[in-house]
């Protein structure tokens, strides 16, 4: 039987309007939410919406979320100042469990250090990030409970409290961080003087990130042995020396200034941040030859090292301190920064930014600027003024 012309548009609407239901994104409404309440009380029910409907996730028993929102406020409770290895300790003996060090982290595990051992374990899967500001739960330094499941595995229960650490803004979410270590004393911004030459923006960046962790910073050039003198690297470095930064020469190679890195290191928990190929494992393993850590050669062709540091890891340094070695990072203090605040991070030019002649001066090419003016009679370093102006350049850009 032939369909009416009527008919075949009702069924092609009927098509139509089942197909737009598929692509539509799936929701449960109120009675149902009631109706799991009604039958499974002890599961969280869903809140509707002005229209009777609620959001398709899952929904979790009552005391699962409650167990959720607790993790999340310890996570919260990030860099209390005065947390210390008794105060940790005090906080594991109130429970079951054992205090652990995290000193390796990967996609649902981490490594972690307990009454001396190094020990594999899972991460609860309540310990969640989401709500925490920050994108992962688990970092290297970070000090947990872990109940023991046999002698070379565990389980991360919590995560306590942290009195410091080096975070930085997401690249996609910058209204939340990654911590990149947690628990640390210092930062050590590892620079090679050539092979690859020296970087001064990264360094200013690096300083940038410091400060905005209130972390205190040392400069290591590295490779001084490819420079012709010290006194040739001394002259270069001398704007970060006048603005009351420690800098730090060494050399694998001949030795020059590995005592005082040793110095440096001894008893304390240090982050060494810099690009790949600067030597960082190198130094580490001249200082401290029980590291044992892998080094391969620079590549000739982009003059960039290959890096053998995938990602952070903390090493204990002689008994006495740790070290947290980490792959190169890039953007560590400026992901996140508004670029008015940029400006806040150059005390050099801070001096005298309320001397230009326009009170909205860039400093980069305005007429009567009095930053640029000082970078011609040489009070300010020509380089400095030229890093400050791409960064806040790139901070435009990209806000």
């Amino acid at each position: 039987m032939v369909l009416k012309k009527k008919q075949k548009r009702k069924i092609k609407e009927q098509q139509t309007t089942h197909l737009a239901e598929k692509g539509r994104k799936k929701v449960v409404r109120h009675n149902t939410a009631v109706n799991q309440e009604k039958h499974r009380p002890d599961w969280q029910p869903l809140t509707p919406d002005a229209d009777g409907l609620v959001a398709d996730r899952r929904i979790m028993p009552r005391d699962e979320h409650d167990r959720r929102e607790a993790n999340v406020a310890v996570v919260q409770q990030a860099f209390v100042a005065d947390f210390d290895d008794g105060r940790w300790q005090d906080l594991a003996d109130e429970t079951p469990f054992l205090l652990g060090k995290v000193v390796e982290v990967s996609r649902g595990l981490c490594r972690a250090e307990v009454h001396g051992q190094v020990i594999v374990c899972d991460i609860r899967g309540t310990l969640i990030a989401e709500g925490s500001g920050f994108t992962n739960v688990v970092a290297v330094g970070d000090r947990v409970l872990v109940r023991p499941l046999s002698d070379e595995r565990g389980l991360v229960e919590e995560v306590l409290p942290r009195r410091s650490g080096l975070a930085r803004a997401d690249s996609f979410y910058t209204h939340l961080k990654q911590i990149i270590a947690a628990n640390v004393d210092q930062l050590l911004i590892v620079a090679s003087w050539r092979e690859p030459h020296i970087w001064f923006q990264l360094i200013d960046e690096y300083l940038i990130g410091a400060a905005r962790n209130n972390l205190q910073a040392t400069i290591c050039v590295n490779k001084v042995d490819l420079a012709g003198s010290l006194a040739e690297v001394g002259t270069a470095v001398a704007p970060y020396i006048q603005l009351g930064h420690t800098l730090i020469y060494t050399s694998a190679v001949t030795g020059v200034g590995l005592a005082e890195l040793r110095r440096y290191l001894w008893g304390k928990t240090t982050v060494l941040a810099g690009l790949s190929g600067v030597g960082k494992s190198s130094l580490l393993t001249a200082v401290e030859p029980t590291l044992d850590l892998r080094t391969q050669t620079i590549s000739l062709k982009r003059q960039e090292g290959r890096h053998t540091t995938s990602q952070a890891i903390m090493l204990p340094f002689a008994d006495k301190g740790y070290v947290v070695d980490t792959p190169g990072i890039r953007d560590m203090g400026l992901i996140g920064l508004d670029p008015d605040e940029l400006i806040t991070y150059y005390p050099d030019l801070v001096d005298v930014v309320g001397q230009c002649r326009f009170n909205n001066c860039t400093h980069a090419h305005e007429p009567g600027c009095a930053v640029k003016e000082a970078v011609a009679h040489g009070r300010i370093a020509d380089w400095r003024h030229k890093n400050y102006v791409k960064l806040y350049q790139q901070l435009l850009e990209g806000s």
